[in-house]
Parts: C-alpha cells; sequence; structure tokens
C-alpha cells in the first residue's frame, strides 16, 4: 500500500487508528479524543466530492446538514458530537460496537415475531425524533442497523441524511438503496418523513418472511409469503397483513403518515408479546465476517484497461456528476463482464431516459465490443462448449413467450439492460437451461441471483 493511500494520523484534535469503511459519500474512520479518553468514529467527505465549482458549496452544505443532524440526540441515533473542517470537513459520531442487522439476516438466526416488531420500533422512534427536527434519513436498510448487546437498537449514517436530499440529486446519481427506496425516491423525485416509513414497510416485511417484497408483483401477492412464515400465527398474519398494506403504499398519502401511527399499529399485532424479543440475546452469527475496509483511492481493477474506464468514466458523468468515477472503479473490482458492469452502473442514474441514453452513447463509443482481461479464456472456452453442444441445444429451441418472460424476471435485477443481454446471451446459449444461467451470472447479489434462477426454473 503506497504512503498516499495510508489514513491521516490525524484530524483536528483526534488520533486516527484505522478506517471503519468508506461509502459514496465519505470515508469513516476509528480515531480516539485523547482529551478525554474516548473512542470515536469519524466520517470525512471524500476528495473527489470536494473538487471543482460544486466541491465548496458541497462542504458548506455538509457541515450545515451536520449541526442539524447533532440536534438528534436520541438513544435509538447514533449520536454527533463534533464537526468541522480542518483541511477536509469531517464529522465526529458515537463509535458504536455491535453487529448491523444485515448480517443476522444473511445467517440462520432465528428472528422473531417479537424481536422483529421491536427492532422496527426502535427504529421508528429514532426516526420520529428525527422527523420532527425536520431530518429525513433516505437510506434506512439492514446495513444501517445496528443491534447492541443490550438490546438497543443503533441507526446510523443521520449525519449526511439531509445532504442526500440537497442538490446531488439534480446530478442524477441515485440516493439510497433501490431495494428499499419508496416509489417517490426511486423516480428521483422529493421525499420527506413517509418514504422512511415505506423503508421501514420494506424491512419489517423482510425481518418476517427473510424476503423483500418483489416489485413485479401486487402488494396483495407480495402479502401472501407471510402465510408462509411458519412462525408467524394465523392471529398474527390477519393483524399484521393490514399494518404492510398500508406502510408499502405507492402513494405516500395512503401510507402511515408519522412514526407514531405506524409504531401504535405495531405494538396492537393480535397473538405477539413484545417482552418476548430477544434482541439483547441475539447471538454473533457463525459466519459474521468484519468487512474489509474499502479504500476509496485504490478501487482501480487490473482485468480492466484504465482506457476502457476513463471512457466509461465520461459517459457515466454526464449523468451523474463526479460520483461516476468512484462508481466505475468501484463497480469494476466485482463485475466479470461488461454488460454486467454496465448493469450495476446504470442503477445509479434514477431516470430511465437517462439511463437509455447512456447505454446508447457506450454502444456508439465501441466499448460494448470489449471483454473484460479476465474473461477472454474463459470466454472462449465458453463458446467452445457452446458450439460442442449445438446438436443437442437446439433440440429445445427458446419460444418467443419465454424469451420475454426471462426478460421480464431479468430487468427486476439488471433494469433496462435485460433485453439487451437476453437478446445477445441467446444467439450463444440456445438452450434455456444454458440461456438462464448464463444471464444468472449477470445478476450480482447472491440472493437475488437464486431468486431468479428459482423462478426462470419454472418456464
Amino acid at each position: 500500500m503506497s504512503s498516499r493511500h495510508l489514513p491521516p494520523q490525524r484530524i483536528a484534535k483526534y488520533d486516527i487508528e484505522r478506517i471503519l469503511g468508506s461509502g459514496a459519500m465519505g470515508v469513516v474512520y476509528k480515531a480516539c479524543d485523547s482529551q478525554i479518553e474516548r473512542t470515536v468514529a469519524i466520517k470525512v467527505l471524500h476528495e473527489h466530492l470536494r473538487k471543482g465549482d460544486q466541491g465548496a458549496e458541497l462542504e458548506v452544505r455538509f457541515l450545515q446538514e451536520a449541526k442539524a443532524a447533532a440536534r438528534c440526540l436520541h438513544p435509538n441515533i447514533v449520536t454527533i458530537f463534533d464537526f468541522g473542517s480542518d483541511g477536509e470537513p469531517y464529522i465526529v459520531m458515537e463509535f458504536v460496537e455491535g453487529i448491523e442487522l444485515k448480517a443476522h439476516l444473511k445467517s440462520d438466526t432465528f428472528i422473531s415475531l417479537a424481536s422483529a416488531t421491536d427492532i422496527c420500533i426502535q427504529v421508528l422512534e429514532a426516526l420520529g425524533h428525527a422527523h420532527e427536527k425536520g431530518i429525513v434519513h433516505r437510506d434506512i436498510k439492514p446495513a444501517n442497523i445496528i443491534l447492541l448487546e443490550n438490546g438497543n437498537v443503533k441507526v446510523s449514517d443521520f449525519g449526511v441524511a439531509r445532504l442526500d436530499t440537497s442538490d446531488l440529486t439534480s446530478t442524477g446519481f441515485m440516493v439510497g438503496t433501490p431495494n428499499y427506496m419508496s416509489p417517490e425516491g426511486l423516480q428521483g423525485k422529493p421525499a420527506d418523513a413517509r418514504s422512511d416509513l415505506y423503508s421501514v414497510g420494506v424491512l419489517f416485511f423482510e425481518l418476517l418472511t427473510k424476503e423483500r417484497p418483489s416489485r413485479e408483483m401486487t402488494l396483495d401477492q407480495n402479502l401472501e409469503a407471510l402465510n408462509g412464515a411458519r412462525h408467524l400465527s394465523g392471529q398474527s398474519i390477519r393483524s399484521i397483513k393490514p399494518i404492510l398494506r398500508r406502510a408499502l403504499q405507492l402513494d405516500p398519502k395512503q401510507r402511515f403518515q408519522t412514526s407514531a401511527q405506524f409504531i401504535e399499529q405495531l405494538k396492537s399485532i393480535d397473538d405477539m408479546d413484545l417482552t418476548q424479543a430477544t434482541t439483547a440475546h441475539f447471538p454473533r452469527p457463525a459466519n459474521y465476517e468484519a468487512r474489509p475496509p474499502v479504500e476509496t483511492n485504490a478501487l482501480s481493477s487490473s482485468q480492466w484497461s484504465d482506457d476502457l474506464l476513463a471512457s466509461l468514466e465520461h459517459s457515466l458523468a454526464r449523468y451523474v456528476g463526479p460520483m461516476a468515477k468512484l462508481l466505475v472503479r468501484k463497480n469494476s473490482r466485482s463485475a466479470s463482464s461488461l454488460d454486467q458492469l454496465m448493469a450495476n452502473l446504470t442503477r445509479h442514474i434514477p431516470n430511465e431516459d437517462e439511463r437509455s441514453q447512456f447505454m446508447q452513447s457506450v454502444e456508439k463509443s465501441g466499448i460494448s465490443q470489449v471483454e473484460p482481461l479476465s474473461a477472454s479464456v474463459s470466454g472462449a472456452q465458453a463458446r467452445s462448449t457452446s458450439l460442442a453442444d449445438q446438436p443437442t441445444q437446439m433440440a429445445s429451441a427458446i419460444t418467443e413467450s419465454q424469451q420475454q418472460q426471462i426478460t421480464d424476471m431479468l430487468a427486476f435485477h439488471v433494469g433496462p439492460l435485460a433485453s439487451r443481454l437476453v437478446k445477445k446471451m441467446s444467439k450463444q446459449h440456445p438452450a434455456l437451461s444454458d440461456l438462464v444461467e448464463a444471464l444468472a451470472r449477470h445478476i450480482p447479489d447472491h440472493n437475488e441471483r437464486n431468486q431468479f434462477l428459482a423462478k426462470a426454473s419454472k418456464l
């Protein structure tokens, strides 16, 4: 690791110990306030966001919103202790030792109805306090919810929540996590407190079923998944469905209007004793591994040429602004093909017309004809296998109806690239089973990939 990639030794009066992680807006360090011997976490705005004409404005708003969020003193919110600028704007937060809820959802940990409800109530209490202060979180998800050993829940990332509602959205950058975002958030429309409540509805559904609501299905169809949750009694299900039906309404006016309304309904669920919540006793998942820190300045991947990545950055910058470089470098690390990389990048362009324009610009540039270096050998082997098996595969040709159904299924996971992927891959894989397997490789999330395979297997 070169010295320029090492964390600073000190920011203001805080001694930096190590990098905790990195996100779209900034990098987080573990640090120590030596004056009072307190461990803290410090979030610093990414360097590339501080450059250019918009950089100075972003720095000012970063600190303004930190000042506003610092007023959110609540036991369920990660506290902000300090903020300022020491060559770079920073926010000093409470250092919380716990396990992300995301880790439990990915493990085999059993989450009872009482525990799931208790978690959501604590999240809603945090949001209710923030909403009263005029602050909208906009990115409620399991990774931002921390379970502590004493049974308390902490909601993180309030420090830059209001920054996310600022003019950053005018660049086309999608703020939030699509799987948990409200419909208005996905469309790039202004989000208010009711958008946060929608995200809590998605979270509650996932806690109960270990799945997220599918946008391919109607709300009533999604709620049928509750019937398969063996740990829920029929009486509980009958009282839970109306709560989720209201929380997950497409129209914000039809949802819960306040956190207090949502909490009241959760506390009234039939056949549930909240005193049985076992949040305090959640074991650390057996397969839990702390996420390795991601260094923003070291995101390039050797499997892609610098010219290719630079060209993609240039094309993407028209729609997401200075975030283009970070997004391209970060996604290039995990993508095994250009199609997969494109699918990941288009998710950050909220406007459908602009997504299409971006894909067309890439097509015209000739980038789409280039493969990653590591894929050249495997690609040749795949083509060889495909040709060898061609007589057998042609015996079960894919119908137009099947092709359209596969496209619709894939679109849920990779967006508008689905039709292009199906058209391209069907030429290489004439057999339905081979095509489905090939397409599944372009879905980066393991769970979503399995969902796609399960649905496609029914064709």
